[in-house]
């Protein structure tokens, strides 16, 4: 579903807000104002096939000199448009002040693992036990052991395949991942398995634009949620850096009890990234949690198939998408701030575009390993 763009008959007004925040941010935002853009540098082989001043790092010269073809358009065509004009989304109070919305629903299903069957490609798996490789499961096997149920009644190992046995009745995701990871890899189908041990309604699938890789602002928050055959996604965008607490405050909401984080690197960067900006304003941290990084998951499955595992890459391989107009992760903070500093919202539309897609596709790898590892 894609973003709705309003008529220009559906006019909106945007109500300046204060919040117990409202004084973050301001110094913040002077220095953007006083920073020059990158300069786009004329057309050379010396500039093409070298790195130069002012170009943001894993971006080649074409892509820089593409996505800044793609600002200027964008902000001629956005020129004098209000943000809630054009993406359908409302300021929403907080509790931590205001903060501007996106909720939107698609029709799609998640394909997971049962927990019956989850079950059952771990006691297959000899290994799980200490004192059995490669060699050992092989020879078990070829007198008769083929699960660790088996193993409960030989003389050697039955200690450990009772234990492992139990553990796994027990579905207790965070020991059992802990195990696989120990014997076999933390990027193991089997760590994946352990998701079949929660209701989909359990998954939220994450991902954050933020104004630099630490201890700069996060500008836009996107997760989804299933609800039967349903995807809800929410984003909370800032209009304005001091909106920053308002939107880690509605990430917080949708974290309950049961909750399952899956992200693409978000062990490695948007939980601990979440964490420092919750510690920044002093708010309560993201509890530890299970967390399925299908980042991980993809370079074990498809590292050799495909040209790299990035996100986009695979968005391409699996599913035969290819963005056009998409803003590169490198130029997110370039194209905010041009938006603070010029009020003109074109150069936000793409990244909030870009976050949305990134959950979908998210959610289709997550299901796309499942018909991967379920044979």
């Amino acid at each position: 579903m894609p973003i709705t763009i309003k008529s220009d008959q559906e006019n909106g007004e945007n109500i300046p807000n204060k919040s117990p925040f409202s004084g973050i941010g301001k110094s913040f935002k002077s220095k953007i104002d006083s920073v020059k853009e990158y300069e786009i540098i004329e057309d050379n082989e010396d500039i093409q096939n070298d790195f130069f001043y002012g170009m943001p790092f894993g971006l080649n010269y074409n892509e820089y000199v593409n996505a800044q073809k793609l600002k200027t358009s964008l902000i001629n065509k956005y020129q004098d448009k209000e943000l809630s004009e054009v993406i359908e989304g409302s300021e929403n109070d907080t509790s931590f002040g205001k903060v501007f919305t996106i909720n939107q629903e698609m029709k799609l299903d998640l394909k997971k693992f049962s927990r019956e069957k989850a079950k059952e490609k771990m006691l297959s798996e000899l290994r799980l036990i200490y004192g059995i490789g490669d060699t050992k499961k092989k020879y078990l096997r070829g007198r008769g052991y083929y699960t660790i149920e088996d193993l409960v009644h030989h003389p050697n190992f039955s200690k450990e395949a009772k234990y492992c046995v139990d553990l796994i009745e027990s579905m207790d995701t965070k020991k059992i991942m802990d195990t696989i990871s120990h014997w076999l890899s933390k990027s193991d189908e089997l760590v994946y398995c352990c998701s079949g041990f929660h209701e989909k309604e359990d998954f939220v699938f994450f991902d954050i634009e933020t104004l630099g890789l630490f201890n700069r602002p996060i500008i836009l928050i996107g997760l989804a949620k299933f609800n039967g055959e349903n995807l809800s996604i929410n984003q909370y965008f800032l209009r304005d850096l001091e909106q920053e607490p308002a939107a880690l405050n509605q990430f917080l909401s949708h974290i309950g009890p049961n909750t399952v984080l899956v992200s693409y690197n978000g062990k490695s960067f948007d939980v601990p990234y979440i964490r420092e900006r919750l510690s920044y304003y002093g708010m309560f941290g993201l509890s530890e949690r299970t967390h399925f990084d299908m980042l991980h998951f993809s370079r074990r499955a498809w590292r050799n198939k495909y040209p790299n595992c990035r996100l986009v890459t695979l968005e391409k391989y699996l599913f035969g998408i290819e963005r056009h107009d998409d803003v590169p992760s490198a130029l997110v903070p370039e194209f905010y701030e041009t938006y603070l500093r010029t009020g003109n919202i074109g150069p936000v539309i793409p990244i909030i575009e870009h976050n949305r897609q990134d959950l979908i596709t998210l959610t289709n790898i997550f299901s796309k390993l499942y018909e991967e590892w379920s044979q």
